[in-house]
């Protein structure tokens, strides 16, 4: 085997969920993502929700606080709910992260075991559908006990 048929690229996503729905809008990129790139998902995800009030918990990587980012959380009607720094067990959707990338490096196993052919961004949108609403609330669960075990 060649490194050639290891590596599929580098891939970053931005995506969100709530407790009551699952999974939301996703969106994948060949590169890492940037403060525009943010931004352009943060409008993407009003144009799905319409007028309703947004919350997002957000963590304090740098692209959610670009001087292009804070400035459309008003305009938007967002409203960022910042983590505590270094804390991703209290971030949901880290946990739905890790259950993607374990689905994506379980197929691509698989890929490279039987020698068929593999698509990276399909795979990625794959595990992300399977994950359910169910999942998003138990991970929304377990983030607020161990915010409130915290505090």
């Amino acid at each position: 085997m060649n490194q050639e048929d290891v590596y599929v690229g580098f891939r970053s996503v931005i995506a969100g969920m709530t407790e009551e729905h699952g999974i939301g809008l996703i969106k994948i990129h060949e590169q890492a993502c940037t403060g525009e790139d943010f931004r352009d998902y943060l409008k993407q995800l009003r144009g799905k929700v319409g007028k309703r009030p947004v919350s997002l918990f957000v963590d304090n990587a740098g692209i959610h606080k670009k001087p292009c980012v804070k400035e459309w959380w008003p305009k938007l009607n967002m409203e960022p709910i910042w983590n505590i720094g270094y804390s991703p067990e209290f971030q949901p959707i880290e946990a739905v992260f890790s259950k993607v990338k374990r689905l994506f490096n379980s197929q691509r196993l698989n890929n490279l075991v039987n020698k068929t052919g593999f698509n990276a961004d399909k795979e990625i949108e794959v595990a992300f559908k399977s994950i359910t609403a169910d999942h998003c609330r138990s991970c929304v669960k377990k983030s607020l006990f161990l915010l409130k075990r915290a505090s």
